[in-house]
């Protein structure tokens, strides 16, 4: 009688060994890098806007399309009004850039009016409107803030 041999086949290896979680490690890293460096949204200008004291009180950044607002100094406005930014560009009227965010810190959006009137160096102030910003498009209340957009 001849003795049958069963072969027991070789355990396959399991799909996630050592070299191929590196690989995917490696791939994750470079689609994520890839990803940030092609959203990645520069900061155009920036200005540090001041009281009428001179005090600094918020910070801007101007992206493309929208403006990024990180106070320095919180100063809430009265319950009944709003604070509204302004572009005031050179021997042109006012150009509403939107409502500051109420708790201060925020993102403002832009239209292309709005961009256009920020994209070379400009004066910005901020004034105190009845709640909601200015009906008549311009400003009309006292100022609060102000300072000067510098492009990098």
């Amino acid at each position: 009688m001849s003795a049958t041999r069963h072969t027991v086949p070789e355990p396959k290896p399991p799909f996630w060994n050592p070299p191929r979680v590196f690989i995917g490690v490696c791939l994750a890293i470079v689609a994520g890098l890839g990803g940030a460096l092609y959203t990645q949204d520069n900061v155009k200008s920036a200005a540090t806007l001041v009281t009428t004291a001179q005090q600094p009180a918020a910070q801007l950044m101007a992206h493309k399309d929208y403006l990024e607002v990180e106070p320095i100094a919180t100063t809430a406005p009265e319950p009944d009004r709003s604070l509204e930014l302004w572009a005031m560009p050179e021997g042109k009227a006012p150009v509403s850039l939107g409502l500051l965010p109420e708790d201060g810190k925020g993102i403002i959006g832009l239209n292309p009016r709005q961009q256009e009137s920020i994209s070379k160096p400009v004066e910005l102030m901020v004034s105190s409107e009845t709640k909601g910003g200015s009906v008549s498009k311009q400003p009309t209340g006292p100022t609060v803030y102000q300072g000067a957009l510098a492009y990098r």
